[in-house]
């Protein structure tokens, strides 16, 4: 009966995790260049159970095995700024440099201009990162209106990129060195909208809810009968 218990306790766990990564991809549907995670989940390790000479095989529940993120392109909406960016292939990522000089990787391209101690204007990130050009230095701007060299970056593997949060991208062994692209799209005045499909979240919604409610209820079916067998005794 121990087993019955932990192994849909293990599973209410795992579905819960679910649910969270579905509910961030619902919460992000108006973000610019926002890409979704998709939950994957594995069976735990099989016990062999001797019983009048067979041996069925009982489970321990399931776990969230990986998040895959998915990097399809988001549609276009036009907004006539011209500090707005848009990358229209899949393998594309505008770069930034932060201030402590790491640089990180997004596909939103909503920039602006910051103004320098010296006067000038450097193109940035909503965050005050540097937009950098395909050479990996900061853009400066001298004409607001004029289409600036942003450079635009690839991943041999981008599943190897891990999110560093507020819509940004790390580039890791796994992904490998980002490699600038050249005569890549860009379109000036267009922001790239979130690539989460409203549909298939809810879908994913109604089946990982439905999976923890049923992992809840099989927890409190074997709580009721431990302490009806403890009344017993």
């Amino acid at each position: 009966m121990n087993t019955s218990f932990y192994t849909a306790a293990v599973g209410a766990l795992s579905q819960e995790r679910g649910l969270e990564i579905t509910a961030n991809n619902v919460a992000n549907l108006s973000t610019d260049g926002y890409k979704p995670d998709q939950a994957s989940f594995a069976d735990l390790v099989y016990t062999s159970v001797r019983n009048a000479g067979t041996k069925p095989e009982v489970g321990h529940g399931d776990a969230l095995w990986k998040t895959d993120t998915v990097f399809s392109a988001g549609g276009l909406k036009r907004t006539d700024r011209k500090q707005d960016y848009a990358l229209v292939s899949d393998n594309a990522f505008f770069a930034v440099q932060r201030g402590d000089g790491s640089i990180r990787y997004t596909r939103n391209g909503g920039f602006r201009l910051s103004e320098q101690a010296d006067g000038s204007f450097l193109l940035c990130d909503s965050n005050g990162n540097r937009v950098l050009d395909g050479a990996g230095s900061p853009i400066p701007v001298k004409d607001a209106d004029a289409k600036q060299p942003v450079g635009v970056f690839s991943f041999q593997n981008m599943g190897g990129l891990v999110k560093s949060g507020g819509n940004d991208f790390t580039a890791t062994d796994i992904s490998g060195s980002a490699v600038p692209v050249k005569d890549a799209e860009v379109k000036q005045g267009y922001l790239e909208n979130s690539a989460t499909d409203l549909a298939d979240e809810m879908s994913n919604m109604i089946s990982t809810q439905r999976a923890f409610e049923f992992n809840s209820k099989m927890v409190k079916i074997s709580d009721e009968i431990m302490q009806t067998l403890n009344n017993l005794r």
